[in-house]
C-alpha cells in the first residue's frame, strides 16, 4: 500500500513558480500539445457511484496518466471501494482528505501530480464520461490554446423524480443563462461542467479556496479568466451527470449553492449575475404576500403561488422531451431549486457571509 498516503493529513497545493509571470508568457503557457491527463475524483459517500464512473474513466481513447481518488469521511464502504480499484490498477492513486469538502480533496491530488502530468481532468463520481472524453479535451486544448475546456451538463434521471430535476436543470426556466447548462456551438464561457485544466495554469494560479464548500470551482474559474486563461465550451466533450433523484436532496444542494454563492461574492464581487439574485427575489416575494394574506388580502399568496406554478407547467408541457408523468413533475423540480437557492441566499445574508 505504499502508493497510498497516510490518514490524517492534507497536503496543500501550492502556488507554482509561473505566477508573478502569468500574464508575460500567457501564450507559451496555453499552447502545446497535451499528451498526459491525469484524472481527480473526489469521493465522499460514493460507494455506489464510483464504480461506474471508474469503468468509463478507464474506457478512455486516451488513457489517463494516473487516477487520483480522494476520500473524504463517508459513512458507507467509499474508501474500501477505492482501495479495491486501486489494488486492481496500477495508475490508481488513493489519498485521504479528512477536511471532507472538494477543494480540499482536489488540492490533495493537484499535491500528488506527477511532473509528467500536462492537464488534469477534474471529474465526479456521478459522471459518466463519454470514451473520448480526454482524447477531445486534449484535441481542444491544443486547438484553441485555452486553459481550461469542457462540456456542458447532460443530466439523467434513473426515476420519474429524477427525469423531471434532469428536465429542470436544462430549462432556461430552471437554471437561467447559465451557459454550461446548455450545449449549442463551441464557444468562450465563464465555466464548464467538470473541466480539463492545464497543468500550467493551475501551478499559476495556486489552489482551490476550501474556505468556499459549494462555489470553489467558479472561484478557480474566475482566477483563471482574470489572469488571461480562457475557458472553452465544446460539444464534442461529453459526459452525463447522475443529478439529485428526490426533491430533499435537490433542495438541500441548490440550498447550498445559494448559500455559498454570497461568501465567494465577498471575495470576488464580479461572482454575482442577475440570475443568482432571481430565487432571491422570488423568495422575499413570496414572503411578502404571506404578510399581505394576513393583513391585507388573504389570496395574496395563493395568487402568487398559482400564477407561478401555472407558468411552470405550461413550460413543462410545452418543452420538456419527457413523457406526461414528468413533465408534471416538472414545476416541483423547478420550484425546488428556486426555493433552495433563494432560502440559501438569506441565510447567508443574514448570516453576514456577504462581509469581507
Amino acid at each position: 500500500m505504499a502508493r497510498e498516503p497516510s490518514a490524517g493529513t492534507v497536503r496543500m497545493y501550492q502556488r507554482g513558480p509561473d505566477h508573478n509571470a502569468l500574464h508575460m508568457h500567457g501564450a507559451r503557457m496555453f499552447n502545446g500539445r497535451v499528451t498526459r491527463i491525469d484524472v481527480i475524483v473526489p469521493l465522499r459517500d460514493a460507494a455506489a457511484l464510483l464504480p461506474g464512473c471508474l469503468e468509463t474513466i478507464r474506457a478512455q481513447t486516451l488513457l489517463p496518466g494516473r487516477i487520483h481518488l480522494v476520500v473524504g469521511p463517508s459513512r458507507d464502504t467509499t474508501l474500501e471501494v477505492a482501495r479495491s480499484a486501486w489494488s486492481r490498477d496500477a495508475r490508481v492513486l488513493v489519498s485521504k482528505n479528512p477536511a471532507g469538502d472538494r477543494g480540499s480533496a482536489l488540492n490533495v491530488a493537484l499535491a500528488a501530480l506527477d511532473p509528467e502530468t500536462e492537464a488534469v481532468a477534474m471529474v465526479d463520481a456521478q459522471s459518466r464520461l463519454d470514451p473520448a472524453y480526454l482524447e477531445r479535451s486534449a484535441a481542444v486544448l491544443r486547438e484553441t490554446g485555452a486553459a481550461v475546456v469542457g462540456g456542458s451538463m447532460r443530466p439523467i434521471g434513473t426515476s420519474v423524480m429524477g427525469e423531471a430535476i434532469a428536465a429542470a436543470l436544462t430549462s432556461p426556466i430552471g437554471v437561467g443563462d447559465s451557459s454550461f447548462h446548455f450545449e449549442g456551438v463551441a464557444r468562450d464561457v465563464d465555466s464548464v461542467y467538470l473541466g480539463v485544466y492545464r497543468r500550467t495554469i493551475l501551478d499559476a494560479v495556486g489552489p482551490y479556496d476550501a474556505e468556499l464548500l459549494r462555489t470553489e470551482d467558479d472561484d478557480m474559474n474566475a482566477r483563471i479568466r482574470a489572469s488571461g486563461g480562457r475557458i472553452r465550451l465544446d460539444p464534442s466533450i461529453r459526459s452525463t451527470y447522475i443529478g439529485r433523484q428526490t426533491l430533499g436532496g435537490l433542495f438541500g444542494q441548490y440550498r447550498g449553492y445559494g448559500f455559498w454563492k454570497v461568501a465567494l461574492a465577498a471575495k470576488r464581487r464580479d461572482a454575482i449575475r442577475p440570475r443568482h439574485l432571481v430565487p432571491a427575489a422570488f423568495v422575499l416575494a413570496l414572503v411578502i404576500a404571506g404578510a399581505a394574506s394576513l393583513v391585507v388580502w388573504p389570496l395574496a399568496l395563493p395568487v402568487l403561488l398559482g400564477l407561478y406554478l401555472a407558468v411552470l407547467a405550461l413550460v413543462g408541457l410545452a418543452t420538456v422531451k419527457y413523457a406526461l408523468p414528468t413533465r408534471l413533475l416538472f414545476p416541483l423540480a423547478v420550484a425546488t431549486m428556486h426555493l433552495g437557492y433563494g432560502v440559501g441566499t438569506w441565510h447567508a445574508v443574514l448570516q453576514g457571509r456577504w462581509r469581507t
